[in-house]
């Protein structure tokens, strides 16, 4: 498990969790999950930084085979995108609502 935390003009060191059995049992107590509806779209800008990550993993060269090589590429995909891109997310979330609206929670295009 992996945190970090963006804001329009710094982001937080990404930070590896490692799972233990104390550490899932912290988790367990101590986060009140939501229902999510089945249509909903993420729109939280992190969200769409995991986006990124997640398809910068996908591209890359070298399978991953142990966690630890996938910690050092995820943080590697963290580093990599540029501050201007998350400012960007920050920029375009009115407009990533209204179409949210508009498509009453369908799909957007973002």
């Amino acid at each position: 498990m992996v945190w970090g935390a963006i804001s329009y003009d710094s982001r937080s060191t990404l930070v590896a969790i490692p799972r233990t059995p104390a550490a899932n049992l912290y988790v367990s107590l101590s986060v009140d999950m939501l229902s999510w509806p089945v249509r909903s779209p993420d729109l939280s800008p992190i969200e769409q930084v995991w986006d990124i990550i997640g398809r910068q993993l996908q591209r890359h060269p070298q399978l991953t085979l142990t966690v630890p090589v996938l910690t050092d590429q995820v943080q590697q995909a963290w580093n990599s995108i540029p501050q201007t891109d998350i400012r960007h997310l920050y920029d375009t979330i009115h407009a990533r609502l209204h179409a949210c609206i508009q498509n009453s929670g369908g799909y957007t295009g973002y």
